[in-house]
């Protein structure tokens, strides 16, 4: 398949890199170095295979650009992605390979510099703070109990939650409202919740208790949540434009919901988890944490990770839970190693390891079926841009 000695002459389409052997990846990201596209990498069998090329970091306030020839792709099939994009309500799209900005489209009078809650793509962040916070020793372990930080749970059936339950959505607790408001203290409604199923024991998509994880994080740092994730974060990668949307709630605490943020810090985010938790010189969050975040992380849902959504495993189940266990990939036109941050009215950060590619997206829901035909958009945006791959 690839017998060619340069990389640059041959095509690389997407159903290539998908059907692919673990020797056949590797090669190709080593002979893609020789082509130029410094970065360019794959995860096979859970292994990252990066090329030694070089790699470009966007410093804070400036981001290199390169036209998609350039980047090994082509600009008619990027311009065909836009389009889809374009018509299905996004306000924004940007797309990055090799570290650089390939593409960048705004609609309905949004800028570079406009931001918005990115809802559920704010849970793999989390994920993310997490791991950052164990290396920081402020969390002991994915095995911790959370009672550690939930004094109610203590001595109660619910001090067997620990914090990878709460991560994998398999932590038993019966599934609140999402919606905060600001008399309540979400944090103590969510820990009074029953325990509807021993933990691990079912695979529930629960908003609440990814917020608790949130007010964890605070506990654990003695930090709010913003200064945490400025100190760890959003400072050393250089996403100036992005903060957390809390309002006071009662006893002293705050109810924080969403992060904030433009296309360009979504796409900083997905690029540092594209090289595996670095940035420049900096080991931001281990890489091996990152391995497993972005791995089936139980097996109720093969293709849910740490607060990640994953491709290329042989099922899935919705948020929903409609449906129950679904058989195939979520993204079927998109390679096996994609994985993405997911977010209501279609907010989204998808991460291409195996083409070195970030794609980050705003807007209201796309009205194309976003919990049904596969996750259909994802499905139809992702894999146009993927298809315009040439090298």
């Amino acid at each position: 398949m690839l017998s060619s000695p340069r990389a640059s002459e041959k095509t690389v389409n997407i159903m290539t890199v998908r059907n692919m052997t673990r020797r056949e990846m590797i090669r190709l990201a080593t002979l893609t170095a020789g082509a130029g596209l410094a970065g360019l990498g794959s995860v096979v069998d859970g292994v990252r295979v990066r090329a030694q090329a070089s790699l470009y970091w966007p410093r804070a306030g400036e981001w290199e650009t390169r036209a998609p020839r350039d980047a090994g792709m082509d600009a008619s099939g990027i311009e065909d992605a836009l389009q889809y994009a374009g018509d299905h309500n996004s306000t924004g799209v940007v797309v990055v390979r090799g570290g650089r900005i390939v593409a960048e489209r705004y609609w309905n009078g949004w800028t570079a510099e406009t931001t918005e809650p990115i809802f559920s793509s704010s849970k793999s962040l989390t994920s993310t703070l997490i791991g950052m916070a164990i290396e920081d020793r402020k969390i002991k372990g994915l095995s911790q109990s959370a009672s550690d930080f939930v004094p109610s749970w203590k001595g109660t059936p619910k001090a067997a939650i620990t914090i990878r339950h709460m991560l994998t959505m398999t932590s038993g607790i019966r599934v609140g409202s999402a919606n905060v408001s600001p008399d309540v203290d979400a944090f103590e409604a969510t820990a009074a919740l029953p325990l509807d199923h021993a933990p691990g024991e079912v695979w529930a998509y629960n908003t609440p208790i990814y917020r608790m994880l949130v007010h964890i994080i605070e506990i654990a740092s003695g930090q709010s949540i913003d200064a945490f994730t400025e100190r760890k974060l959003s400072g050393p990668i250089g996403m100036g434009a992005s903060k957390w949307d809390c309002e006071p709630a009662p006893n002293g605490r705050t109810n924080c919901t969403w992060y904030r943020s433009n296309l360009r810090d979504m796409s900083r985010f997905g690029l540092l988890i594209l090289r595996n938790g670095k940035w420049e010189d900096r080991q931001l969050v281990s890489a091996a944490f990152l391995k497993e975040a972005t791995n089936t992380s139980q097996k109720l849902n093969e293709s849910y990770g740490y607060l990640w959504w994953l491709n290329g495993k042989a099922s899935y189940r919705l948020p929903s839970g409609v449906g129950g266990v679904v058989p195939g990939m979520l993204w079927p036109d998109c390679p096996p190693d994609t994985f993405a941050a997911l977010g209501a009215m279609d907010k989204k950060i998808y991460v291409v390891p195996s083409l070195d590619l970030v794609v980050s997206r705003h807007g209201p829901s796309a009205g194309a079926g976003a919990e049904g035909g596969r996750m259909s958009f994802n499905n139809q945006l992702l894999g146009r841009v993927c298809r315009a791959i040439r090298s």
